[in-house]
């Protein structure tokens, strides 16, 4: 009985004794003691006049969102760029957040400067840095030295709050059809805590394209450095009287001990002006400015034999929707139309591209013909006048079909079909019997496994967790995606509750959540166009067509409220419906 405790006192030693080795392995990156919260430091210590160095001050603290830290007055020095990167770290059940902002600082006087102290409050005490000399010479400056641009200057309302919110268009009294750029723009002076939220407006009364790209630049007001980002719409009105865009919003994440903050832009009024009287007979409504030019793959062939036209239209101007050219008459071929196929580029809210058409013409007689030219009226918003392009005339010659004959067809005998038969046989051999142990080992207690489990649940829960938080850092995308059936359910929520206009909230919260699942804009599809981006994600048809009419329901009671459309309420519960059974297929 000594003999056999002995035995247990050992293994149980061992057993603790390994289980500290861990934990200590495990602790120990983390016990870096004695290291101030916020450091700075320069990329270099001597430049000249114009040129730039990096100052980058890294804070590191055990809170999910730490505090900005102060910059004292740079004398000497321009601030023309910011960067931030942050990183998270779980060691031993201590979660540290460390946040490295790089300022960009130009110097614009020859001299000895300081970049004074750079301070941090937090946890009730106040921790600063070193002084930094920098050593500036003579030199001469770069033509462009500000990122901002030059027509850039921060709203009046804007005095020194973390966030603000504003948008403008471009042109407040555009013609029907003519392109107005919508820009929202995002003032951001502290760091996030994780990816905004923006919700656009519906855009009723206009036919809006969402732009992918964004403009990013630098702003002081109050004191205070903004990072701005804007986010260009550009809108092409439907039909001319006033119009108003609605409020955009923006939904900024809280953290674990603040509320998600919630801000609003101003409506914007707009008043759309009707085309002008004297519009040529072949007008069909096309707004924008444009050029026409066509040609064939071949001027010589034989009847029979098909000719292809190419009909490029380019310009600037909605052409997604743009009405097709009016086809002169060609008689002795035989015309077959195919898709047009539309080609587009934007830029800083701009849009732009072409749109080609293809047909196929087969002569039937033979001799010397002619394509006749083909013109396109349109409105020129610029000009305020309507304008009419026109192609040349392709002439093309037309030889007599030869009489061929037609190839034998060869019979190919198939082959025989071979079966491979193969066996796979393995002798099992018995397994000699285990010797039984008079006492169980160690390693049958659930207190072993749980003290080797225990950290390493720890480990790997800080894994996942640094995972999750640079996913959301690194694709927002992914982010809007796995969030966006929980943000259109407390959208539908907040409309019942609110007694929002339930056609227009449907037709939002819809769109939205099929944007954030797609990663496309949504709002500017047609419904043939959106049946087949679900359709080729792999959306049954029949949810796609519930879709489809819930889009047209939603139209119905929003610009045609006699007709016979669902009740309002019945609509929000339909989408509500509609998200559920979406979220299980598109995930």
């Amino acid at each position: 009985m000594t003999r056999l405790a002995t035995n247990k006192t050992r293994q149980l030693a061992a057993w603790i004794l390994t289980a500290c080795l861990v934990w200590a392995a495990i602790a120990l990156p983390g016990q870096a003691q004695g290291q101030p919260p916020i450091t700075a430091g320069v990329d270099r210590t001597t430049l000249a006049v114009g040129e730039t160095l990096r100052l980058t001050v890294t804070v590191s603290i055990d809170s999910l969102n730490p505090p900005q830290p102060e910059l004292p007055p740079l004398a000497g020095f321009n601030i023309v760029g910011t960067s931030t990167s942050s990183q998270f770290s779980f060691i031993n059940g201590q979660m540290t957040t460390t946040v490295s902002t790089i300022y960009q600082l130009q110097a614009i006087e020859a001299g000895e400067w300081t970049i004074d102290a750079i301070s941090l409050t937090h946890g009730g005490n106040t921790y600063t840095t070193q002084p930094i000399q920098i050593t500036v010479t003579e030199g001469a400056l770069p033509q462009t030295t500000a990122q901002t641009p030059a027509d850039a200057s921060a709203p009046s309302e804007l005095n020194g709050q973390d966030f603000f919110i504003e948008a403008e268009v471009d042109n407040p009294t555009p013609y029907t059809g003519q392109a107005v750029t919508y820009t929202f723009r995002f003032y951001q002076a502290v760091n996030l805590f994780d990816q905004p939220y923006y919700d656009p407006p519906t855009f009723t009364g206009f036919w809006s394209e969402a732009q992918a790209d964004q403009g990013q630049y630098n702003a002081n007001a109050a004191g205070r450095l903004y990072r701005v980002t804007e986010l260009y719409t550009v809108l092409f009105p439907t039909g001319p009287g006033p119009v108003t865009i609605e409020p955009a919003r923006l939904t900024i994440p809280g953290s674990f001990f603040e509320n998600d903050a919630r801000l609003e832009t101003r409506p914007i009024e707009l008043q759309v002006q009707a085309l002008p009287e004297g519009a040529p007979a072949d007008f069909a409504g096309a707004v924008g400015q444009y050029d026409l030019s066509a040609e064939v793959d071949i001027t010589s062939g034989q009847v029979n034999q098909p000719f292809t036209l190419r009909v490029t239209l380019a310009g600037s101007g909605n052409l997604n929707s743009l009405p097709d050219p009016q086809w002169p008459d060609t008689p002795n071929w035989r015309v077959f139309d195919s898709q047009a196929t539309t080609n587009t580029e934007s830029k800083s809210g701009q849009i732009s591209g072409s749109r080609v058409y293809e047909r196929l013409m087969v002569p039937e007689k033979a001799g010397d013909d002619t394509i006749p030219p083909i013109q396109y009226s349109f409105f020129d918003p610029q000009a305020e006048e309507y304008r009419t392009v026109s192609t040349e005339a392709i002439p093309v010659t037309v030889a007599p079909a030869e009489d061929t004959e037609a190839p034998a067809v060869v019979a190919v005998p198939g082959k025989e079909e071979v079966a491979l038969l193969a066996t796979d046989i393995r002798h099992l051999k018995p397994v000699p019997p285990v010797l039984r142990q008079t006492e169980a080992p160690l390693t049958k207690s659930w207190l072993y496994w749980l003290g080797w489990a225990l950290p390493v649940a720890a480990l790997a829960a800080g894994v996942a967790w640094q995972w999750r938080v640079r996913r959301r850092q690194q694709d927002p995308a992914w982010v809007r995606s796995s969030q966006a059936a929980a943000r259109a359910r407390r959208s539908v929520q907040q409309a019942q509750q609110a007694g929002d206009d339930a056609y227009v909230a449907a037709a939002r919260i819809l769109d939205s959540y099929l944007s954030d699942k797609l990663g496309k804009p949504a709002a500017g599809l047609t419904h043939r166009a959106l049946a087949s981006t679900l359709g080729e994600r792999g959306v049954e048809p029949a949810l796609v067509e519930q879709v489809v009419d819930c889009r047209r329901q939603s139209e119905m009671g929003r610009y045609a409220p006699g007709a016979e459309a669902q009740t309002g309420a019945s609509l929000l519960q339909q989408v509500d419906a509609l998200v559920s059974e979406l979220e299980g297929q598109l995930s």
